[in-house]
């Protein structure tokens, strides 16, 4: 009989093992994660997992509870049996009752996870300029210090603020072996500051990569960002002249940012920038309807709605839901389904996933009328689309 339970140390190598089948790589049962880590069991033997990764995630210059999904996986020859269905479900209902209010993942199977409510939600798109069109002149740009973490992570909030999609783990260590240092066999990081007094303006945490179809020795090398970071003009101009330092060793510089890929586009000379061809999706689910509407900021628009949500992993999200907004603030009111049939009505329920999409910002009203989950002639359209107005929701994380 199959259990589902948190992953622990004697799992270990087992853990590890799965992971490897799963995603085709070798994983040392040392640098397997295993908190917040729900497996299925047949018998002691871990056949599926899925694990929660603690994020805050930027919507309307506020940030929500969000529930990172990462390494889901299934043992080949339990595949088909509904092993990671049961698993997410599981993990979805612990984050839900631990107070998040959405989740996010990168999906491989997009099926599944639209079985269990996910709806695209946003973007990660990469970016590249050759090094020699990148402005001249060095600022003041020095390798980050042990010390300079607090104030990394305070200047990352400042630049994804004004931007829907960003997520940002309070967990230092998430920062340190992700964000600044991520692991890799072929690549060695490194991360530089632009100091502000006390504080910092910008920093980048980036890589150097061989590039071209003959390697390093034909092709040269790129200079790969995780994280490219400015909090003003300044800041943007003494990292773009520090990249352009690279000239005689890379050819590219390369960056993660929002699809208008300003202000970074209207930075860089002659050539411009071009897009990388791959468009990595990543997928959201509201797990608490009016805990996630409530958490997230809004434009400054006024008005009221009912809505009302199709949840069969979470009844308890269906509403219908009296939405107010004023002045990029909203309240959340569960009203009787009589008592809204004689206002402003609740239209059809919408189902849990394009609700979340609708959330993000990543479909309009408009795209839900042309697929049918919203009227017409639906009342609340005006409304909904002035609320959920804003910038195509992105990341530069991958997790």
């Amino acid at each position: 009989m199959v259990e589902i339970r948190p992953a622990g140390e004697a799992d270990r190598e087992a853990v590890a093992s799965l992971l490897g089948f799963a995603f085709n790589f070798r994983r040392s049962p040392e640098g397997a994660e295993l908190r917040h880590m729900l497996c299925a069991y047949d018998g002691d033997l871990p056949v599926a997992s899925a694990r929660a990764i603690a994020f805050e995630q930027w919507f309307g210059g506020r940030r929500a509870s969000c529930a990172g999904v990462a390494t889901v996986a299934t043992l080949p020859e339990y595949r088909g049996r509904g092993m990671a269905s049961a698993v997410l479900r599981a993990l979805l209902r612990e984050e839900r009752a631990g107070g998040r209010a959405i989740s996010v993942l990168y999906p491989t199977a997009p099926a599944l996870y639209r079985s269990l409510g996910y709806e695209f939600g946003g973007v990660r798109l990469q970016f590249s300029a050759p090094i020699a069109d990148l402005p001249t002149g060095r600022g003041d740009v020095r390798q980050m210090e042990a010390k300079d973490l607090d104030q990394v992570m305070k200047s990352f909030s400042r630049f994804a603020s004004p931007h829907n999609g960003p997520v940002q783990s309070p967990d230092r260590d998430w920062w340190r072996d992700h964000v600044l240092a991520p692991k890799s066999d072929t690549a060695l990081p490194r991360a530089v500051v632009v100091p502000d007094g006390e504080a910092l303006a910008g920093y980048a945490s980036y890589y150097l990569e061989p590039w071209g179809p003959g390697g390093w020795r034909q092709g040269g090398y790129r200079a790969v960002c995780n994280h490219l970071v400015f909090d003003n003009t300044r800041a943007l101009q003494a990292l773009l002249g520090y990249f352009r330092g690279f000239e005689n060793a890379a050819q590219d510089l390369a960056w993660y940012g929002p699809p208008s890929t300003s202000p970074m586009g209207l930075a860089i000379g002659s050539h411009g920038f071009s897009v990388k061809s791959e468009l990595t999706r990543w997928m959201t689910r509201v797990l608490d309807v009016p805990l996630a509407l409530r958490s997230r900021g809004y434009p400054q628009v006024s008005g009221e709605a009912v809505i009302q949500v199709d949840d069969n992993l979470f009844p308890e999200n269906a509403g219908p839901w009296l939405v107010q907004a004023e002045a990029g603030r909203v309240s959340v009111e569960q009203v009787d389904p009589a008592t809204a049939a004689q206002g402003q009505g609740t239209g059809k329920p919408l189902p849990i996933g394009l609700f979340s999409a609708l959330y993000t910002g990543f479909a309009s009203p408009a795209d839900l009328v042309v697929v049918g989950a919203l009227d017409e002639d639906d009342e609340r359209v005006p409304f909904l689309s002035g609320l959920f107005a804003g910038p195509v929701p992105w990341m530069p994380e991958f997790f």
